[in-house]
């Protein structure tokens, strides 16, 4: 059965992973779906394999009804001929020095089989850590680095998160609260797959509860910011050599956008403007600050020097 979860066409030599899907309840700031995809771009990353058929299978519905295409399998033809049989996409890509990326698509049905198959993978790839990225939409004031969350599978790893800058969640501690695709994969994880590292890292993308002439609430629908926030903590922690000066300038021109569009609400609707304050009085989040270890050598003759200094 292995063979119908996961299949490789090549196996490169691979230390980290991050997972991402698409068409997910916690997707919002389109950190999910969208963060994936921007590395893959970003990197050139080249796909290398794929969970099998048996996910395909089971794990998705044909169809829901009223939502044309939105959720059947992909398929293709040419000259009237099918050209490939018809598939979901739940693909690995390889994005260099040690680095694969998971961009899926989030099960309906069996979750035991989907976790079966990703993790098999992640043992088939040599995988030591995996982190899976998620959003959620909130009133966050766009100008600050974004709330970041996590939870982890394993006891042992709070020692290193806790360097990170991120707060860790409770979620559904008190009252019943189904999982997101990553908790539940994390909770998978921690019970039924001990030997698998998994980390779940959340960002909370600005999201207001005011609409647009379209309908549309204000906020960030593609929120780079989140992007930036998150990876600049999964650069530090897996030691990636990726640019990340894309992302900050990005984050930083749509945040600007928003808090002028906010403003302008604000100036015309006292409501707003109160709901506005609040959130931003209400806010909180852990920054994050990378430390810079210097080698033992030039810590210990930095050492001397002060040591030394006449007083």
């Amino acid at each position: 059965m292995a063979d119908e979860l996961v299949k490789f066409d090549t196996k490169p030599s691979a230390q980290y992973l991050i997972a991402g899907w698409r068409r997910q309840w916690s997707d919002g700031g389109g950190i999910s779906g969208g963060l994936p995809r921007y590395l893959i771009e970003k990197t050139s990353a080249k796909k290398i394999g794929e969970l099998g058929s048996t996910v395909s299978q089971l794990c998705y519905p044909f169809q829901v009804a009223g939502t044309h295409d939105t959720f059947r399998p992909l398929a293709a033809f040419e000259d009237g001929l099918p050209s490939q049989p018809m598939h979901r996409e739940n693909n690995f890509y390889d994005a260099g020095n040690g680095l694969i990326i998971f961009r899926g698509q989030e099960p309906w049905f069996r979750i035991d089989i989907f976790a079966e198959a990703f993790f098999q993978a992640i043992k088939d790839l040599g995988i030591t850590q995996t982190v899976a990225v998620e959003g959620v939409n909130g009133p966050v004031p766009p100008e600050l680095e974004r709330r970041i969350t996590c939870v982890y599978s394993k006891a042992e790893l709070r020692e290193n998160l806790d360097k990170f800058g991120m707060q860790f969640s409770s979620y559904g501690s008190e009252g019943r609260r189904g999982p997101t695709i990553a908790m539940a994969l994390v909770t998978l994880a921690h019970f039924q797959y001990p030997d698998i590292e998994l980390v779940r890292i959340g960002a909370m993308a600005p999201m207001f509860p005011f609409l647009t002439s379209n309908n549309e609430q204000v906020g960030i629908p593609r929120d780079h910011r989140s992007y930036y926030d998150i990876m600049r903590r999964i650069k530090a922690m897996f030691d990636l050599d990726i640019d990340l000066s894309e992302l900050q300038t990005l984050g930083d021109t749509e945040s600007k956008d928003l808090v002028e569009r906010l403003e302008r609400i604000a100036s015309s609707n006292p409501d707003a403007k109160q709901l506005i304050d609040g959130a931003r009085n209400d806010y909180t989040y852990t920054p994050f600050e990378q430390t810079v270890e210097l080698d033992p050598s030039l810590d210990q003759t930095l050492e001397d020097i002060l040591r030394n200094m006449p007083e």
